[in-house]
């Protein structure tokens, strides 16, 4: 800064002068010995920090003494301090906080320099009884101010104020006022802060200040009483005159009451040491809470080594709110296998167990948040024994809980090279841009575990085809396990049916001369684009609404097999295939090997899922799919199939029919019973002639037999009468 009337020796302050500072105003008419109401509690967020002994801290409450002589402003001293009408006064003498919160008092301060202009007043405060020598942080700022000259903000009618980072003298002290930067910006640890305030306008002026203090971090529970000592300075002078007006807050500290840690805990298992995540208040970077980053890694014979195969990261919740508060239990992680843990030393061989404490009284840091939430974890390192194998580690809480158990696997060195995944054999002729994920490899050691950290080349047996490539162990989650993919880069020169056998190959570890390669090999051919496509159906004939799968198989426009991983083809049918309407759109998988179906490829892109994605018309007859060719003059390209009665189909047709025949065998019994009727009335009508005729008939020859019988009886009488006749005659002969 630049110099000024105040004299800077082992004690800064700061003082009203034309400094150039901005002012903030102050919105109320000035008064001696009033301040503007107190400003709330402002919380604060902790962070561990450096303190001092219980010797330095009081060196430095002489040296705050001593330093307050540089603000002397003229070399002859007066006989009695000018500054008059003096208060110090607090909100309140007491508070009370948990560990880990901030405890806030607001100071009321005022004085008039009655003799000069350069009369100041150094405010100190000292954390002065504790339960720890070195806990806790004070922190002063000002938060309102006045002067008798109004509260305008402007520098000439503002206090100024002389404030030292950690308060120690020789330091670089910070010039303000009311109108401008008010908070104190130190961060460091201090059992002690100070702060000046003087006014340089004018003699005879009353001077006002509302100052926050914070008591911060406190990491013991108990009693902390913080006194607040003035000292006035006259104007000129280079000797202090204490003041006898001061202020004491006292604030109880009490420990938060631990909580179990419940199943909503989790432990993440990271490769490597992830200690240094826990500064960062990153503590699961690389990969999810509760997702593990890697379970395998290379054993290690060095009982000197600093780097842990393996961190545990434990975050221990209560589970009783949405965001699972932090619990606070000690818990254990218990060790089957080989492997050996550490809760805080860097480096491996201790025990196959370690009980793992907070590293504070109540086992928790909390941020100063509106809510509290979780925000603290601690890690366990995992060390390998020396011998390779599988470990598990189990995390169990204090009061019995198991919060995690994860396996580890340490491996011996590699063996065996192996290709274990064919993704692509087929690859783009024509191009250098490298296709990835062509195969992969999987290294094991001679216990068939997985190596890991290889470095993996590939050699081509074609170099006009291939000319390099490389295999990396990392999955799409950065999770190393053993399995390298591998990319292979082709020659922009290179044509569709070019192939090459392909080596992929890493140093034998068990050769002392480094020359030998473990190997494993893979042929592949180029390809171009597609060109032509035929397609086929499973079936010639389907039932309504059967599953059915279409197949695309294609050539480049040299007649061979198109490169993998290809869009299938554009597809449409005719009429609606499986609910979806005429026309649209048939889903078809990539090319491979040059051929694409409408069914789904699994994870392993070489084989299908088998699931029914496409089913057939639901009505009879004929359908048709088609699409066009990838040549530079398009064909269309089409197939088709049919649609079969299918058996409820058919017995519904030949009950129809038997219904129909049934209807006409109805119809014609209706006609032979309309004729049989009408011949019926007419054999009626032939019936009562007949009977008619027949009555007559019987009359006459009831006539003509009452005729014949008297013509009979006539004809008696004459017969009778002629045989007597004759008699008569015979007798008559005779005689």
């Amino acid at each position: 800064m630049t110099s000024s009337h105040f004299k800077l020796l082992r004690r800064v302050r700061i003082h009203d002068g034309e400094c150039g500072a901005v002012a903030r105003a102050l919105h109320h008419e000035v008064k001696i010995q009033s301040l503007p109401a107190a400003l709330g509690k402002v919380p604060k967020a902790t962070q561990e920090r450096k303190v001092m002994s219980k010797k330095t801290f009081f060196k430095r409450i002489a040296v705050t003494a001593i330093a307050a002589l540089g603000l002397g402003f003229v070399s002859v001293a007066p006989s009695n301090a000018t500054v008059t009408s003096h208060t110090l006064t607090i909100d309140s003498a007491t508070d009370s906080i948990d560990l880990g919160e901030t405890a806030t008092a607001v100071l009321t301060h005022s004085f008039v320099n009655l003799g000069n202009a350069y009369d100041s007043v150094t405010i100190i405060g000292v954390v002065t009884s504790s339960n720890s020598s070195t806990s806790g942080n004070l922190a002063m700022r000002v938060t309102d101010s006045y002067t008798s000259l109004g509260n305008d903000g402007t520098t000439a009618n503002s206090p100024q104020y002389l404030q030292l980072p950690n308060g120690e003298a020789g330091e670089t002290h910070t010039l303000v006022h009311a109108g401008g930067n008010l908070s104190n910006t130190n961060t460091s640890d201090r059992l002690s802060d100070s702060l000046t305030v003087g006014f340089i306008g004018s003699a005879n002026r009353s001077i006002g200040s509302q100052i926050t203090v914070d008591l911060y971090n406190p990491s013991v529970a108990g009693t902390y009483t913080i006194s607040f000592y003035t000292l006035t300075s006259a104007s000129g002078s280079s000797t202090l005159v204490s003041s006898t007006v001061g202020a004491t807050w006292t604030v109880t500290v009490s420990a938060v009451a631990a909580t179990a840690a419940t199943s909503a805990s989790t432990v993440t298992l990271r490769n490597g040491d992830a200690s240094g995540l826990l500064g960062s208040g990153t503590y699961f970077g690389g990969t999810a809470e509760g997702t593990d980053s890697q379970t395998l890694a290379s054993r290690s014979t060095s009982t000197t080594t600093t780097t842990p195969g393996f961190s545990l990261v434990v975050k221990q919740k209560d589970g009783l709110t949405a965001t699972s508060n932090l619990a606070q239990e000690s818990y254990t992680v218990q060790v089957s296998g080989e492997a050996w843990v550490t809760a805080g030393t860097t480096t491996g061989g201790e025990a196959a167990s370690a009980t793992v404490r907070p590293t504070s009284a109540t086992g928790v840091k909390w941020l100063q948040m509106a809510t509290h939430v979780a925000d603290s974890a601690t890690v366990v390192r995992v060390w390998s024994t020396g011998t390779a194998g599988e470990a598990t580690l189990t995390v169990t809480s204090n009061s019995g809980v198991v919060l995690g158990t994860k396996t580890v696997t340490f491996h011996r060195p590699v063996t065996a090279l192996a290709v274990t995944t064919t993704t692509k054999k087929v690859i783009q002729a024509g191009t250098s841009t490298a296709s990835s994920g062509a195969f992969s490899v999987t290294a094991t050691d001679a216990g068939g575990r997985k190596v890991t950290g290889l470095s993996i080349g590939i050699v081509s047996s074609n170099v006009s085809a291939i000319s390099s490539g490389s295999c990396t162990d990392a999955s799409s989650s950065s999770v190393t396990d053993g399995v390298y993919s591998c990319s292979v880069t082709p020659v922009v020169t290179s044509t569709s049916g070019m192939t090459a056998t392909l080596t992929a190959r890493t140093l034998d570890p068990a050769d002392d001369d480094g020359l030998a390669y473990l190997t494993t090999t893979y042929d592949v051919t180029m390809g171009g684009a597609v060109s032509t496509f035929v397609l086929t159906t499973d079936k010639a004939s389907y039932e309504s609404g059967e599953a059915m799968v279409v197949t695309a198989t294609a050539k480049d426009a040299s007649g061979n097999t198109p490169y993998d991983g290809q869009s299938g083809p554009t597809l449409r049918a005719n009429k609606a295939l499986g609910g979806t309407a005429a026309g649209a759109t048939i889903t078809m998988n990539a090319y491979y090997d040059g051929v694409s179906t409408s069914q789904t490829r699994s994870a392993a892109v070489r084989t299908m899922a088998n699931d029914v994605t496409l089913f057939a018309p639901a009505a009879s007859g004929t359908f048709s799919i088609s699409g066009l060719d990838g040549q530079a003059t398009p064909a269309s390209v089409s197939v088709s199939a049919t649609v079969a009665d299918d058996a409820s189909t058919a017995a519904a047709t030949a009950a129809s029919d038997a219904a129909l025949e049934a209807i006409d065998a109805a119809n014609a019994a209706t006609d032979a019973a309309n004729l049989a009727a009408e011949a019926a009335d007419a054999a009626t009508v032939a019936a009562e002639e007949a009977r008619d005729a027949a009555d007559a008939a019987t009359a006459a020859v009831e006539a003509l037999a009452s005729e014949v019988a008297t013509l009979m009886a006539a004809l008696k009488a004459q017969i009778t009468t002629l045989a007597k006749t004759v008699a008569k005659i015979a007798k008559k002969v005779k005689a």
